[in-house]
């Protein structure tokens, strides 16, 4: 890693960064009680988020130092420019919410944070960058990334087509044949006509 490739924003990025975090570790509150104090650091309630972004530029910082490169549509003074923004924002939140017995060290960590912003802009410069540019690039980013949400989200036209609501009535058997008629048997004779012929009265005789 050579330093030396920094720019001196870049530089007062660092340096004031890491002041930061040591002096996040001493009492940004403290009360004296009959002799005894006791205080709280920084990590606490928004401090935790400041803390946890100056790790992140420091972190960003090395990864710039060995250069490797990451792409994620901004310039790597632009993604530190925002980290330091949002670190100052967290600070600047921290420091007035938790507003009462305040240190020394509170103010001297407000003043750092702003030194971080103040050597990103620097940083920015230095490589004739600026603020509007690096708006239209956090936009234009943020219209990809939603873009691509809703592509993720989006039914794929391969889905397959969900039932129908009724499926088609099965079609009906077809009717049963009807049955052959029978065959008609021979007929019987009509009662009595047997007897009526032999009932008949001989011829008179001549």
């Amino acid at each position: 890693m050579d330093i030396s490739k920094l720019t001196h924003g870049a530089k007062l990025v660092l340096g004031a960064t890491v002041a930061f975090l040591i002096v996040s570790v001493f009492h940004w509150q403290e009360v004296n009680i009959l002799g005894i104090s006791a205080g709280v650091t920084m990590w606490h309630g928004f401090g935790v988020l400041a803390g946890l972004l100056a790790i992140t530029i420091i972190v960003w910082e090395a990864l710039r130092l060995a250069n490797l490169k990451i792409e994620i549509g901004l310039t790597p003074a632009m993604v530190t420019a925002a980290l330091a923004i949002l670190m100052l924002v967290f600070t600047v939140l921290k420091f007035l919410v938790d507003n009462e017995a305040r240190t020394f060290w509170a103010w001297l960590g407000l003043l750092l944070a702003v030194g971080v912003c103040v050597g990103a802009w620097m940083n920015m410069q230095a490589l004739g960058e600026s603020i509007t540019e690096m708006g239209a690039s956090m936009k234009t980013v943020a219209g990809s990334a939603a873009a691509a949400g809703r592509a993720a989200t989006a039914p794929g036209d391969s889905a397959p087509a969900a039932p129908a609501a009724h499926e088609a009535a099965a079609p009906e058997p077809p009717a049963a044949t009807a049955a052959p008629p029978a065959e008609a048997g021979p007929a019987e004779p009509a009662p009595g006509g047997a007897q009526a012929a032999d009932e008949q009265p001989p011829a008179a005789s001549g």
